[in-house]
This record gives structure tokens, sequence and C-alpha cells, in this order.
């Protein structure tokens, strides 16, 4: 089986906590190169995990080098469209972060030119592969919630503010927690149901905690440089007439049962939600039973790596010419939702997909 050598653009905490681990275990993958203009941060992280890449502070000279067969892509959400279309434009499979795009025409302007090019791309929407969401898409598979009209997907952080680069400005950023959170938020419910057909969107918006740092676990900031919303919600129908309300905050004097991610399911045989500290490998389930209604909690003794599942996928996927895990088109579908939350938050408006 062929090595892929592999470079990767943006050397900041996504690309040192799931990209390169998770590549260095693999056998048929070699990390050849690392890309940041801080070239500090790739000369470090070289160091960190014994590597022998090369180091670059141009990415377009990164992705002209032709034993490079794939880019991952790790930079701030409005350099995603650039980098991943000069790689896409060089023969080089993408694997680029969430959001793939800030814009829709952007994501649609990606998958469009990986097609023309004959190259894979995915992006990095792995809080989808936690072993309570995997039953739970089993559960829907084999029937057993019945007819799913409606789910509410849910990360409420109390106080876990990415205080750190270009989290907290727009123009950096492409906007606030509905770039960082938002897209696992929105994808999740989709990703269960395997239902990417949004009829409409309504969303509303806050910044209302960006003048209260205290007790952030992530740092402090200073909220005179902090332009984007901390807080958002949002009503998605889809064309089937089953409603998503999606919700998600960096930062709010609330408690949410588990840490990340969260998914409660109706249908009309029985409903399933994540529960407790160990939320990842727990679902609970309720139900009618003999007349009555029955709750049962099954705890799921075997974990799953959600981050070294998107890799692993990914990498397995151009090595046996499959599809990746995370399809570019589901990506591009949660850009939209994004770009249609801001936009009925600003209007205060329902927008309207065709």
């Amino acid at each position: 089986m062929e090595t892929l050598k592999i470079g990767i653009i943006g050397i900041g905490v996504i690309a040192t906590t799931k990209h390169i681990p998770n590549l260095l275990k693999r056998e048929d993958v070699e990390v050849a190169a690392l890309c940041d203009v801080d070239t500090a941060k790739a000369e470090k992280a070289n160091t960190d995990f014994n590597l022998n890449a090369q180091i670059y502070s141009d990415y377009k000279e990164l992705c002209a080098r032709e034993d490079i067969k794939v880019i991952h892509v790790c930079t701030p959400n409005p350099l995603h469209f650039e980098m991943t279309l000069e790689a896409l434009n060089h023969g080089k499979h993408v694997h680029c972060e969430k959001p793939i795009a800030c814009k829709y025409a952007e994501a649609q302007k990606m998958i469009e030119t990986a097609k023309k090019v004959g190259k894979k791309l995915t992006s990095g929407l792995q809080w989808r592969y936690n072993a309570a969401p995997l039953k739970m898409k089993e559960m829907i598979e084999n029937g057993e919630l019945g007819d799913i009209y409606y789910i509410k997907s849910s990360q409420l952080r109390p106080r876990r503010l990415p205080a750190y680069g270009a989290y907290m400005s727009k123009e950096l950023n492409g906007g606030g927690v509905l770039m960082d959170g938002g897209p696992h938020s929105i994808d999740l419910p989709m990703w269960l149901t395997n239902n990417y057909e949004v009829e409409s969107v309504r969303g509303v918006t806050f910044d209302k905690m960006k003048n209260f740092p205290e007790g952030n676990a992530l740092g402090s900031w200073d909220p005179e440089n902090f332009d984007v919303e901390d807080t958002a919600m949002a009503m998605i129908t889809m064309k089937n007439g089953m409603m998503i309300y999606m919700e998600t905050a960096w930062i709010t004097n609330m408690q949410q049962e588990a840490p990340g991610v969260i998914a409660s399911i109706a249908g009309t045989k029985a409903g399933v939600d994540m529960v407790g500290p160990t939320f990842e490998c727990s679902v609970r389930t309720t139900k009618m039973v003999d007349g009555e209604l029955k709750t049962e909690i099954n705890n799921i003794d075997k974990p799953v790596d959600m981050n070294a599942y998107d890799i692993n996928h990914w990498i397995d996927a151009i090595q046996n010419d499959g599809e990746p895990a995370i399809l570019p088109e589901q990506a591009a579908t949660v850009t939209r939702v994004i770009e249609a939350i801001y936009e009925s938050a600003k209007t205060g408006k329902t927008i309207y997909f065709d």
C-alpha cells in the first residue's frame, strides 16, 4: 500500500490534538510538511512529535510540492476556501476543518473543484462519531424509534469560550460560536436521520456575555475586541416536516447535563437521548412497555475515539478509493444553515431554502 505524504496547513490546537496524533498512528502515512505563518509553531510540532517534516510559511509553496498527495487545512475559517482551492487545483486530496467554508457559495465551489480535478474532499464534523450517536443512528436505521419528528441538539458550555487565536474576531474567524460549536450541533441531528433536506431556518444570536469574562476555563479576553456572537439558537424545519431545535453557546450561566454536543430524539415508537458525565457512551431510551412508559439507560462499554474515526476513514477512503465518512455535500449544507441563521438573526425573518 502506498505511503501517503501529507502536508498540514495551520499548526494550531486542532492540528496538534487531532490531526497529527491520529495520522501518526497509521503506518501508511507520513506527515511530510507543516505550514504556518508563525513558523515557530511548526518547528515546535516538528520537535514535539518527532517528525522530519519540511517547514513552510507559504501554503502555496507547500501545495506545489508534487510528492505531497494530501493536504489538511487547519487554519482560521475565512482561509479555508482559498487554501482548499489551491490544494485541489494542485491535485491534492483535502481534509478541511469545519466549517468547510464561511459561505455556502464557497463550499459549492470547493465541491465542484474537487469533482473537476478528481480528488476527495472532506471536513471535520467528527462529533457525530462518539459511541452514543453511533448507537442512536443504529436504532433509527433499525426502526426502533418509529417516525422521528423532533430532535433537540445542544451544546451549552457554562464557561468555555476559547479566548485565544482568532475566535473573537468576525474578520479573522468569520463569526463566533456558530463557526465553532455550531457546525457540530447542526450536523449531528441531520446525520442521525440522514436528512440534509432543509426547508427553512429561523435563528437568533446573542453577544450578551462578552462583558463577563470572569471564570472562563480557557482564559480571559478584552470585551472591546469581541465582535462575534457567544450564543445562538435556531429552529430548522426539514422538507419532510421534521423539526430540529439547535442551541450552542460558549459561555452561559446554565449547566448542561453533559459537557459536549448532545442530542435528544422524539419518535413515534420511542425517544432517546444522551445522558450523564459519560454522555458519549450512554443512551437513554423512553418507550411504552406493556402499557407503561419505561426508561432504560444503556451504557456502552467501548468508547469510540471520534477524532481517530474521522482521520482513519478519511485515509482509508483515499487508499481504497471510497467515500470519506464526512461527505463535503453534508458539510456544505451545514454552512448554508449557518449562513441562514445569521441572516435570520439580522432580519428577524424566517429564511426559506429552495
